[in-house]
């Protein structure tokens, strides 16, 4: 099968690297926690999620039990700096809500919960001197570029899916899954930014993301008790605002998934 010629592709050697760099990068931002809590976290957050998109990618170069590994230990991370960030986010959804909306200081409701310590140096430092071992311990370096082009359009393939059942439902979970395969997409085409058409899904991907990941915060909302008391107004603006961004999400998701899946994949091995 042939692959298209492209003046840069991405080799399993390369991965491997970027993986590892990903690595170092986040232990810096671990570092920094101390410093700058807020922006070093949010850093290592986004660190985590990129090396999950691509360990996506080295799929095939990596034994089951050892890719289980690395994702708990990525999931350790990213949950012991998800502490505050629900708390952060939900208060200034809450200050945009009041003034967006217009709404009554006495209308707001207190959220529960106080803002906790930040998560200890030495635990995040350890889980990610884990993955550096695993990624060691892999693989990787052998896959080929054909090999990662047909991950990449599995993860494609996937988030396709979950498009079309989002079309069909407003069921939290489901919106959760199709944001993490789009976050995946969009990582993934970062690293892939040589291929035809990358640059436009880089676009729209990171755009639906963000647009997924506002409805999410806003469902997360209207699930806390002290807004979800009867004829509160809050309830209503909220609905009526994740609805304004479902027409945006589906139509977004329509132009990023426009093509199907078999010509998306024929398209980056073949070039047709």
């Amino acid at each position: 099968m042939r692959l298209r010629h492209d003046s840069e592709g991405l080799s399993g050697r390369k991965l491997k690297r970027l993986l590892h760099q990903l690595c170092e990068r986040a232990q810096e931002d671990v570092l920094r926690i101390s410093i700058h809590e807020e922006s070093a976290t949010h850093q290592l957050r986004l660190r985590v999620k990129k090396m999950m998109a691509l360990l996506r990618l080295a799929n095939p170069g990596i034994e089951k039990h050892t890719l289980q590994a690395m994702r708990q230990h990525l999931r350790a991370v990213k949950n012991a700096c998800a502490g505050n960030r629900e708390f952060v986010v939900q208060s200034r959804l809450v200050d945009k809500l009041t003034r967006r909306f217009h709404l009554a200081p006495k209308h707001r409701p207190q959220l529960i919960g106080q803002p906790l310590k930040a998560p200890p140096a030495s635990d995040l430092h350890h889980q990610l001197y884990a993955v550096g071992q695993l990624i060691d311990s892999t693989c990787i370096q052998s896959l080929s570029e054909e090999q990662i082009l047909e991950e990449h359009a599995r993860c494609y393939r996937k988030g396709r899916q979950l498009m079309k059942q989002a079309c069909e439902t407003k069921d939290k979970r489901t919106l959760h899954r199709w944001r993490h395969r789009v976050k995946d997409l969009y990582f993934q085409s970062l690293v892939l930014s040589h291929l035809r058409g990358a640059e436009r899904r880089i676009r729209r991907a990171r755009r639906l993301g963000q647009i997924l990941g506002r409805d999410q915060d806003l469902a997360n909302l209207a699930a806390e008790p002290a807004f979800a008391v009867r004829r509160s107004p809050w309830l209503h603006v909220i609905n009526e605002h994740r609805d304004h961004l479902r027409e945006s999400y589906l139509a977004l998701g329509h132009k990023l998934y426009a093509p199907p899946s078999t010509r998306f994949s024929g398209k980056l091995l073949h070039g047709a």
